[in-house]
């Protein structure tokens, strides 16, 4: 679970280029981006020549345009881990990003997508946060300059009684996914002030109230504001109050108009809602959660189909069936000095075979463990045991493999779920072809388009399944 007060810039391709992390804990301003990217957001930001005016365009994808001064600073940030990209590969992975993020609202809408987050941040205050971290990247030093220039907190100094007593009346501290205040507590949490603040640009001056802070808060940040903790709920309002006057200052004085601005805006809402259609389908890397399509397609794999990825496959269904070795449990690290555990007075023998139960020993088991994963004849360097309390060494004499029975429901699950996978894949695919080839980009005078046709990268799943142990 990501920490409370934590947000990352947006990934600006499809999946490949994260932009890195922001910190918003405390005051809520980003780590100081590298000069060269502010420079960079400085010429494109409207202050050096006609080329980069804020009419100016990049594309058109069906009615829509995609203006060349925010895709510009996208790529500034882009070339960070991918130097060689051009304007043109970016404006395509943009463009893709929009298409999917639109159909998935379409097809499946918000409240399905983001069914499952109930322990994360709201989308909207995800979308709003990863869209101030984006453009944060694009002008740290003059926006941190400017937010240290305001100082706008005034001396506040919170009641921490009227704080305990806010919360007396709450019952347990169990984890609570998506509770809410009740009305007595809505009453006080509006009342409670937290932090006050002058008035900046056309905001007046104001207070920062529970009421405020508590919408934005995932499950984890609920968790510690109704256990009592005062520091992280101002910490929390002094995030607020930057947010609003990060959001102040990019109308003001970043030099871009407000349709420049909702572009950046559209492209992370967009890229969260693709994210969360991936995951609904199942093309994420957990396998096993809530994932209707590839529960689906898992479902519909016939007997002879995992059959037949069994014996294309077998080499995934291996199972370790015996393991005889010697262990050397010893006081210091020097034990054994690294030779034939054979030779070496001390020395247990360790024998595992498929159906034995596991040992009741806690260590015992662990040095079997151990044992499965060393290769056969090496004597392991000394090894401390979980518990501190000693040192083991191992040495592996036989290892007998064999696979999984073909009718096991071992197979049957990962063939299952291996097949399903594949064909999400072929299907994500394909659907994206659908969408490019249906809204092709029109590009503006004097962009020349890659040579090459866009093909979408395929995902690369970690921890997907097929995998069997």
């Amino acid at each position: 679970m990501r920490r409370p007060g934590r947000t990352a810039a947006i990934v600006v391709t499809s999946g490949l280029l994260s932009i890195g992390a922001a910190s918003l804990a405390g005051t809520g301003v980003a780590p100081v981006a590298p000069v060269a990217v502010e420079a960079a957001a400085t010429r494109v930001g409207g202050h050096a020549d006609a080329g980069a005016r804020g009419d100016a365009w990049i594309a058109r994808l069906g009615d829509e345009t995609l203006p060349r001064r925010p895709t510009e600073a996208l790529l500034t940030l882009a070339r960070r881990e991918r130097p060689a990209l051009t304007l043109p590969e970016l404006t395509r992975h943009v463009a893709l990003d929009l298409l999917l993020g639109d159909a998935a609202a379409r097809e499946v809408g918000d409240a399905t997508l983001f069914a499952s987050m109930r322990v994360g941040f709201p989308p909207e205050v995800e979308t709003r946060r990863q869209w101030l971290a984006t453009l944060r990247e694009l002008w740290p030093e003059r926006i941190d300059r400017a937010w240290r220039k305001a100082r706008l907190e005034l001396p506040q100094a919170p009641d921490p009684r009227a704080w305990a007593a806010l919360w007396s009346g709450s019952a347990g501290g169990g984890l609570r996914m998506d509770e809410q205040l009740d009305d007595t507590e809505r009453v006080a949490a509006a009342r409670y002030v937290l932090l006050r603040y002058r008035a900046f640009g056309d905001e007046r001056a104001g207070a920062v109230t529970l009421a405020d802070v508590w919408p934005l808060q995932n499950v984890q940040g609920r968790r510690m504001l109704r256990a009592g903790d005062l520091a992280y709920a101002r910490a929390q309002a002094r995030q607020w109050l930057n947010e609003r006057f990060v959001a102040q200052w990019l109308r003001q004085d970043s030099g871009w108009s407000e349709q420049e601005l909702a572009f950046v805006h559209r492209v992370v809402q967009a890229r969260l809602r693709r994210i969360a259609w991936q995951r609904w389908q199942g093309l994420s890397a957990d396998p096993h959660g809530d994932a209707p399509a590839r529960d689906a397609l898992a479902a519909a794999v016939t007997t002879e189909e995992i059959a037949a990825f069994y014996a294309a496959h077998r080499d995934r269904f291996q199972r370790l069936e015996s393991v005889e070795g010697l262990r050397l449990r010893c006081a210091d690290p020097a034990c054994g000095d690294g030779r034939d555990l054979r030779q070496q007075p001390g020395a247990t023998r360790l024998v595992w075979q498929l159906g034995d139960p596991r040992p009741a020993s806690e260590l015992d088991a662990w040095a079997l463990d151990l044992m499965q994963a060393w290769p056969v004849g090496q004597v392991s360097p000394a090894i401390r045991h979980p518990d501190g309390g000693g040192w083991e060494r191992v040495q592996v004499l036989a290892v007998r493999r064999g696979h999984h029975p073909a009718d096991s429901e071992t197979v049957r699950h990962e063939a299952r779920q291996a097949l399903a996978m594949e064909r999400l894949e072929t299907r994500w695919q394909q659907r994206q072809q659908a969408l490019i080839a249906a809204a092709p980009l029109r590009w503006a005078p004097g962009i020349v388009p890659p040579a090459d046709p866009f093909v979408p990268e395929r995902l690369t799943l970690t921890g997907a399944p097929g995998h069997a142990h």
